[in-house]
C-alpha cells in the first residue's frame, strides 16, 4: 500500500508543481518520505526543515584547488543544492565521496549551484586532499559548528542535503545520491522553480 501511495505521489508531481508553493513543498517532502526506513524520526525532521530559511554565517572560508573556484559566487544564485558535512571520520575518503556527489549533481542539473558546507578540525589534511583530488567544487569551511547552531541541523546525516529557492528556502530535503526516485524529484523541482523564476521577470 505505501509503495502505491508513493508511485501515485510521484505519477503526479509535475502536474501539482503549477499549484501553490505550499502545496508543492508538502507533496515533495511527502513522497520522499514515503519512500525511507526509520520513518518517525525522518517524518518529524522533514517537518521540522520545511520551508525554513536557511543562513550562511559570515566567518567561512572558501577552501578549492583553484582561485577561481569561489563559494561568493554560489550563494548568490538562485536556486542552490547544500549539502552539510560535520565532520569526516576518513578526510580523504570523504573527499572521494564529494567528487562522486559533485558528479552526481551534474547529472540532476550541470547549472544547480552546489554548495558544500564543512566543519572539521583537520582543515590543513582537508585541504591536502582537495588540492591533490582537485575537487571541481569549492567547499565552504567553518572551523566552529556555527553552520550547524544557527540553522537548527542537529538531524540525521541524510536530511543534511536540501534544494534552496531564492529566498534561501528549503523546499526539497534529502540526499538523492544513489536515490532514483528521489534524484528525479530534486530535476523536477528545479525545473519547476526555473519555471517559475522565468515568469516572474
Amino acid at each position: 500500500m505505501m509503495e502505491y501511495f508513493t508511485n501515485m505521489i510521484f505519477q503526479n508531481i509535475c502536474s501539482m508543481m503549477k499549484q501553490s508553493k505550499e502545496m508543492v513543498i508538502s507533496f515533495v517532502l511527502l513522497a520522499f518520505l514515503c519512500s525511507c526506513n526509520n520513518n518517525d524520526r525522518l517524518i518529524k525532521e522533514v517537518q521540522a526543515l520545511s520551508g525554513r530559511k536557511i543562513t550562511f554565517p559570515t566567518g567561512y572560508e572558501s577552501l578549492s584547488y583553484h582561485d577561481s573556484l569561489s563559494v561568493d559566487s554560489l550563494l548568490t544564485k538562485d536556486i542552490k543544492m547544500v549539502s552539510y558535512i560535520d565532520d569526516f571520520p576518513c578526510t580523504s575518503c570523504g573527499v572521494k565521496m564529494l567528487h562522486a556527489w559533485i558528479e552526481e549533481v551534474k547529472e540532476i542539473d550541470p547549472e544547480v549551484a552546489y554548495v558544500i558546507v564543512v566543519q572539521t578540525q583537520d582543515k590543513n589534511v582537508l585541504f591536502e586532499n582537495i588540492d591533490s583530488m582537485r575537487l571541481p567544487c569549492p567547499l565552504m569551511y567553518y572551523d566552529t559548528s556555527v553552520f550547524d547552531e544557527v540553522n537548527e541541523l542537529d538531524v540525521l546525516a541524510r536530511n543534511k542535503t536540501f534544494l534552496l529557492n531564492k529566498e534561501n528556502r528549503i523546499v526539497l530535503v534529502g540526499e538523492p545520491f544513489g536515490n532514483e526516485k528521489l534524484t528525479q524529484l530534486y530535476k523536477n523541482t528545479i525545473a519547476s522553480l526555473r519555471e517559475e523564476y522565468a515568469h516572474e521577470e
